[in-house]
C-alpha cells in the first residue's frame, strides 16, 4: 500500500466516526427537546395544580362567610318577625 492508499483508508474511516458520533449527537438533541417539552407541561399542569390547591384552600372560609351572612340574616329577620 502506498501512502496516499494509506491516507485515503484512513480519511474514510474517520469520516465514518463523523458520520456515528453525528448521528449520535442528533439523538441526544432530539431527546434532550422531548425532555424539555415533557417538562414545561409538567410545569404549566404544576402551576394548575397550585391554582386549584389555592382555590380550594379559600373555598372553607368562603363558606364560613355564607353561613355567618345566613345566620345573621335568620337573627335579624326573627327580630324583626318578633317586633311586628
Amino acid at each position: 500500500m502506498t501512502d496516499v492508499e494509506i491516507l485515503n483508508h484512513r480519511l474514510d474511516a474517520v469520516e465514518e466516526d463523523i458520520k456515528i458520533l453525528y448521528k449520535k449527537v442528533n439523538e441526544v438533541t432530539l431527546t434532550q427537546v422531548q425532555s424539555v417539552t415533557k417538562l414545561d407541561s409538567m410545569l404549566v399542569t404544576l402551576g394548575e395544580l397550585k391554582e386549584s390547591i389555592e382555590a380550594l384552600k379559600r373555598r372553607p372560609g368562603w363558606l364560613w362567610d355564607k353561613l355567618v351572612v345566613a345566620m345573621i340574616s335568620a337573627i335579624c329577620g326573627a327580630l324583626v318577625s318578633i317586633i311586628i
